[in-house]
């Protein structure tokens, strides 16, 4: 079953009075989430991706496509849908007068907790994420990291089936965007909640991420787990050698998982799929034709890479 359902969708501001400017943040997009999944949508500024998130919550509606959100139509079920999701934004923006507890209370009741039940869930969410020396503190007086953390305690007072994060970790110190990274990765181990969320943060994306999907102009370009995207734009990883003796490159190249060679004098730079398979392959070579090898360096290709590729 698909958490997330998506075929055909197109979305376009319109700016401007007398000259109107037409902007397609969404250009006949498809995509499929499944339920139970922990999945990145990345892509460079403009690219679409709150457009996205913005339409699967129900906040902005689309011109035109189809889509379901846990097996419901976001246009004739927007209700029953709105009670099983919730989203949370890396630009957290509460009411500022209000202290943290009564900011939780009160989004507790627009989702129809009341009276007990209301206090239980608002004080088991001040302590998930270590807000109970805050509760009395008014949302203004807060620093940024803390005000994410109400941020992402309010996306769970309803229990949401999906959870969308909207670059969740923007703008926060290691430390802080450390923890609220286990924060994420506990919610999708422990309740197995379905996960969709955007960042710019590829270190992040590829800790958390088990696929995530490239967006730009409007349109998904590839989907699928970060090693494989890896492959499949031959980025492949870097292994470094440095040797004393004589190699036969064209032996090298040739052999399997071998993207690109690069040889200059006493080093050779080895461009393969995968260096964990390679290298051992690599190594037992080098020692048949008796080369001494000084040094071995290895460079890891990561989503960045990825990224980068996908953005050109």
């Amino acid at each position: 079953m698909f958490a997330v359902e998506v075929s055909g969708l197109w979305k376009t501001f319109v700016s401007g009075f007398f000259r109107k400017r037409k902007k397609e943040a969404l250009r006949g997009l498809d995509l499929s989430v499944p339920k139970g999944a922990l999945w990145g949508i990345l892509g460079p500024n403009g690219a679409g991706k709150t457009t996205l998130l913005s339409i699967l919550s129900n906040l902005l509606i689309p011109e035109k496509g189809e889509v379901r959100v846990l097996g419901k139509d976001i246009r004739t079920d927007a209700m029953e849908i709105c009670k099983r999701i919730n989203l949370s934004s890396g630009h957290a923006n509460f009411l500022w007068s209000m202290s943290v507890r009564e900011n939780l209370r009160y989004y507790a009741m627009l989702y129809g907790l009341s009276g007990k039940k209301r206090r239980q869930k608002v004080d088991e969410l001040l302590d998930l994420f270590d807000l109970a020396p805050f509760a009395g503190v008014r949302f203004e007086e807060l620093s940024t990291g803390t005000k994410q953390k109400v941020a992402l305690a309010k996306a769970l007072v309803n229990d949401p089936e999906l959870l969308f994060l909207d670059e969740p970790t923007v703008g926060l110190d290691p430390d802080v965007a450390r923890r609220i990274r286990q924060s994420i990765q506990g919610l999708h181990r422990e309740k197995g909640t379905t996960i969709l969320m955007t960042t710019h943060n590829m270190r992040e994306a590829e800790s958390l991420c088990q696929e995530v999907a490239f967006l730009k102009d409007g349109t998904i370009k590839a989907c699928g787990k970060p090693q494989d995207l890896k492959h499949q734009l031959r980025l492949g990883d870097t292994i470094l050698i440095a040797f004393q003796g004589n190699l036969p490159a064209s032996s090298l190249k040739l052999m399997e998982g071998v993207y690109a060679l690069q040889m200059e004098d006493s080093s050779c730079r080895i461009v393969v799929d995968d260096h964990r398979a390679r290298l051992p392959k690599i190594l037992d070579f080098l020692i048949k034709q008796k080369a001494f090898i000084c040094d071995i360096r290895i460079q890891e290709s990561d989503l960045e890479d990825v990224f980068i590729a996908f953005a050109q």
